[in-house]
């Protein structure tokens, strides 16, 4: 019975994850979205192949415990070819559960993509909007209406009474210091943009090592504990932004907000589990 049940079975590819760091940028220049482009798809190449190598890895550990089962089972070794087959379906279902959190993962990864679209959108919408006003408003003449004889009058006496002219540099004084102070506070809210949408992206030199160097199911699951860390590093930068952008009633009704919060509660959770498992390998 125990020969029948040795069997030479193909292995299931497994679902490429599609990990992309998204990075909100304010250039409108062909050249660049090009270049973005390529960088994207030479880094999904790059993720393809090594899940090609983990699987084809996989499936030659599979193999020879299949092929150890087999020699031990015609020299009378029953036990060592149970004890084999035994740790080749430990395998397998290793390998079906990595591909299941893969399949979730690269999930996450198309609705966070989605998500941090739109918000990229939104701020180059935004700061666009205010440096086209500010131009305007600079590049706009000043417009002199010639008063009338009556209203002229008036000022001319005004003019002459000292009380009234001082108290009118002193209104010019004001409004000199709430136009200075207006300018300030766009000058410091268009720097906070700015400094929000320059998010850092991880190297692609460390990608390509972190993920050639995975040789086992526990150097498998830190590196998605790695991928997940930043990610969600990704949604907390979107969050802030969004403080700055939307007041408190916009961001209760904003649907996509809600969805990147739904987001980063699921990556947390996800997270914890991972260290919930490592915490008990470690105690057993």
């Amino acid at each position: 019975m125990i020969l029948n049940c040795v069997r030479v079975t193909a292995m299931p590819m497994m679902a490429v994850p599609s990990w992309r760091s998204t990075c909100c940028c304010a250039s409108s220049s062909s050249s660049s979205s090009v270049s973005t482009i390529n960088t994207d798809q030479l880094r999904s190449q790059l993720d393809h192949l090594h899940s090609e190598a983990d699987a084809t890895r996989a499936k030659e550990v599979a193999e020879k415990l299949q092929k150890q089962a087999a020699i031990s089972i015609q020299k009378g070794q029953e036990n060592y070819a149970r004890e084999m087959l035994f740790q080749r379906k430990k395998v397998l279902q290793a390998l079906d559960k990595s591909k299941r959190r893969i399949e979730v993962l690269d999930e996450l990864s198309s609705k966070l993509s989605e998500a941090i679209s739109l918000k990229e959108s939104q701020l180059i919408g935004n700061v666009t909007v205010k440096i086209e006003d500010t131009t305007e408003d600079a590049s706009s003449p000043v417009r002199i209406i010639a008063p009338k004889e009556e209203v002229q009058n008036n000022v001319t006496k005004d003019e002459s009474d000292p009380d009234t002219a001082e108290f009118g540099g002193d209104i010019q004084d004001v409004q000199l210091s709430i136009e200075s102070e207006g300018s300030s506070l766009d000058d410091k809210e268009t720097q906070h943009l700015l400094e929000s949408l320059s998010i850092s992206t991880p190297n692609e030199d460390n990608i390509a090592r972190n993920s050639s160097e995975i040789s086992s199911y526990e150097d498998f699951m830190e590196y998605i504990d790695l991928k997940l860390s930043e990610i969600e590093a990704e949604l907390v930068t979107v969050l802030n932004v969004s403080t700055l952008v939307l007041d408190n009633e916009e961001r209760a009704k904003n649907s996509r907000l809600q969805q990147t919060i739904e987001l980063l509660d699921s990556i947390h959770g996800i997270r914890q589990r991972i260290r919930n498992t490592k915490e008990a390998k470690v105690r057993i």
